[in-house]
């Protein structure tokens, strides 16, 4: 397999575990997860060295929950960290002052890659110098615009995307201009 046909299977596999952790997230959050099983003593047999994992460490719903929709953070930032991998393999340059569309979804795909790079656990945007303006991005029928300046400095929201289904647009238009088509 050539290098941006790999990078494209890191994308597929991380917007699959994506998809794991947000159906996770769902089931947790409906409470359908039975704790009492779940949040048991567990010891991991390993080869070298044994890892046990105490009870009671998820014995509310709201410490499950919590766990989900940070796990949820963690795989979605993965995304955008593979995401922008394919650009790069691809040979797609970052033009943070052109408005062409694959531009500005270069920038974008960047800005969210930024934002869980320099701190997984507590997500802000970084838009600074040519990265500071409003984006807007043509995904499907809609038009996403984004203010990237007014953003930076506060914490990265799912949001401020629009949500997930537009991140899962943002995904195929990614594919679509790394693919050429």
């Amino acid at each position: 397999m050539n290098p941006v046909s790999l990078a494209l299977t890191d994308v597929e596999h991380a917007f699959r575990h994506l998809e794991f952790a947000i159906k996770l997230m769902c089931y947790c959050e409906l409470d359908h997860l039975d704790r009492s099983k779940f949040d048991s003593d567990v010891t991991i047999l390993l080869e070298k060295e044994n890892v046990s994992f105490p009870s009671n460490t998820f014995e509310t719903l709201d410490s499950v929950v919590l766990a989900a929709q940070a796990n949820v953070g963690v795989c979605f930032g993965v995304t955008a960290i593979v995401l922008d991998a394919v650009f790069e393999v691809a040979g797609v340059p970052k033009r943070p002052q052109s408005f062409a569309p694959a531009d500005e979804l270069r920038t974008l795909v960047y800005m969210v890659r930024c934002a869980f790079a320099h701190n997984p656990a507590m997500p802000c945007w970084d838009a600074r110098k040519y990265y500071a303006r409003l984006l807007s991005l043509p995904l499907g029928a809609s038009t996403m615009t984004l203010d990237l300046a007014s953003l930076h400095g506060r914490p990265f929201e799912h949001e401020h995307i629009g949500g997930f289904a537009n991140w899962f647009k943002i995904r195929s238009e990614s594919e679509r201009v790394i693919n050429g088509t």
